[in-house]
């Protein structure tokens, strides 16, 4: 069983590499077009063979390395979301902060 998990350890570890690469790109594509979505599908393309590869590459292993892959590509992508997300709601609120303390000198 141990020998498993040594296996597979370096495929999991492959899934987050991969997703550190897609979901950063991702996230500055969409900083730096914004709404665009012409760019924003084209960076998509580009993007897209990083997974493709990584999966790939697991699937040398058989369905096993796939899954950890997958899991590793998954493990990251909460991670990234989490993150990130957390980032854009202490910006809004801080935003939400200033607009109110405007908004009660405005009333004044």
């Amino acid at each position: 069983m141990s020998l498993k998990v040594l296996f597979y350890f370096p495929l999991f570890v492959l899934g987050v590499v991969a997703g550190f690469f897609y979901f950063t790109h991702l996230f500055k594509s969409v900083s730096s077009f914004g709404t665009d979505k012409g760019k924003v599908l084209r960076s998509m393309m580009l993007r897209l063979p990083i997974p493709v590869v990584a999966v790939l590459l697991g699937s040398l292993a058989g369905i096993g390395g796939i899954i950890s892959v997958l899991v590793g590509f998954t493990v990251f992508q909460i991670y990234f979301l989490v993150k990130v997300g957390s980032q854009l709601k202490k910006e809004v609120e801080e935003e939400a902060e200033r607009l109110s303390q405007e908004e009660n000198t405005e009333n004044k």
